[in-house]
């Protein structure tokens, strides 16, 4: 019977830094995949296109832009403001993820004819 205890508790001494070490594993595994999940967002196409078109980079396209459709929605060609325009994914974003930043698949267009259209395109 000694002998029996006495290799159980050698089995616990070894299981246990192993018990431990995989608490560890999988805590910092959950890190990870949150890290990841932080990280994929950053790089969505849709969060892309949202710091885009914040830059100036983007406010010089929207401008250009709606010189250049003569301050008319793309869609029904009914004159808008610029404030409260919206820049509207011809192709959208949802089915066409890599065309979220080409300017050529952008246009300005009027709130509710965005909103119409949303991803049908």
């Amino acid at each position: 019977m000694k002998k029996i205890s006495t290799v159980h508790s050698v089995f616990e001494k070894l299981v246990q830094p192993l018990f431990e070490i995989s608490t560890q594993v999988d805590k910092n595994l959950k890190k990870l995949r949150n890290e990841k999940s932080k990280i994929e967002k950053y790089y969505s196409p849709r969060s892309e296109f949202a710091r885009w078109r914040g830059s100036l980079e983007g406010q010089e396209w929207k401008n250009r832009q709606y010189e250049k459709q003569k301050g008319c929605c793309a869609i029904c060609r009914v004159p808008i403001e610029y404030n409260g325009s919206h820049i509207d994914h011809i192709k959208p974003i949802s089915k066409f993820p890599e065309k979220a930043l080409e300017t050529k698949n952008m246009q300005i267009t009027c709130p509710p004819c965005n909103l119409v259209k949303g991803s049908s395109a």
